[in-house]
């Protein structure tokens, strides 16, 4: 979120001030005392990236705390098949779940390292991406909270209960894979409000295992072991990360 002047802006700056003092319009500053409109104004922008970043976290934090009481219920039932990832997917797919709600933590403590450092870029349209990016995360968030609550205990793993129902309701009457969607568009926002080369990583491989996840889950439920042909049916008339194209 942060601006900077340019050498330009900063040559007309002086042209002006020295206008400004010549006509007795300002006074001058003391002997040996200079000011630089650019001094401060980084500090400033830390600041309120510190604040940003803070309020993130907490939000993060919040939504996986409701997301994790609301799967409870689905821990210790009994599966008749569920999905079984190579250790690699596996391992990766808890990798990039959780390093995005953690880096707004980072920057809070460490701003220097997660938002100034050498794994971040600064471009000249950095604002409107940074904007861009806080839209798609907080998208991310409420996405995310709306489908947790309408699949319950179901979240809480990747297979088939014995006595699994089809959940239609909320999200995923429109979407297959609610959750997917928002855990990759708080990757992704995440990613360009923090400008961090680490998170854009981390958001590819996002995409990646969530990709293998849903395509792996939508197998799995559309067998015989699974919910056969309700499934089929469920599919053909939505999306897997975003609503289909009624018509297409």
């Amino acid at each position: 979120m942060q601006s900077r002047l340019t050498e330009t802006d900063l040559r007309v700056w002086r042209v002006l001030w020295a206008a400004r003092l010549s006509r007795g319009q300002i006074a001058p500053l003391p002997c040996g005392v200079s000011w630089d409109p650019s001094q401060g104004e980084g500090d400033v922008a830390g600041t309120l990236v510190q604040l940003l970043a803070a309020v993130m976290a907490a939000t993060n934090v919040t939504a996986w705390v409701l997301w994790s009481r609301w799967e409870r219920p689905g821990y210790g039932v009994g599966l008749r098949a569920r999905v079984k990832p190579l250790p690699l997917i596996g391992r990766g797919g808890d990798l990039v779940q959780v390093v995005p709600f953690v880096y707004p933590i980072l920057v809070v403590v460490a701003p220097g390292w997660a938002y100034e450092g050498w794994l971040n870029w600064s471009t000249s349209i950095d604002l409107a991406l940074q904007a861009a990016g806080l839209g798609l995360w907080a998208l991310g968030i409420a996405v995310g909270l709306w489908a947790a609550q309408a699949i319950g205990g179901y979240g809480a793993f990747s297979g088939v209960a014995v006595d699994h129902q089809l959940v239609s309701d909320g999200p995923y009457r429109y979407v297959r894979h609610p959750i997917y969607t928002a855990l990759i568009a708080i990757a992704v926002g995440t990613t360009l409000v923090f400008r961090s080369y680490l998170l854009l990583g981390v958001a590819a491989l996002s995409i990646v295992t969530h990709l293998w996840w849903a395509v792996a889950e939508e197998n799995l439920l559309s067998s015989p072991e699974g919910l056969g042909d309700a499934y089929r049916s469920y599919a053909s008339r939505t999306g897997r990360f975003l609503p289909k194209v009624r018509g297409a």
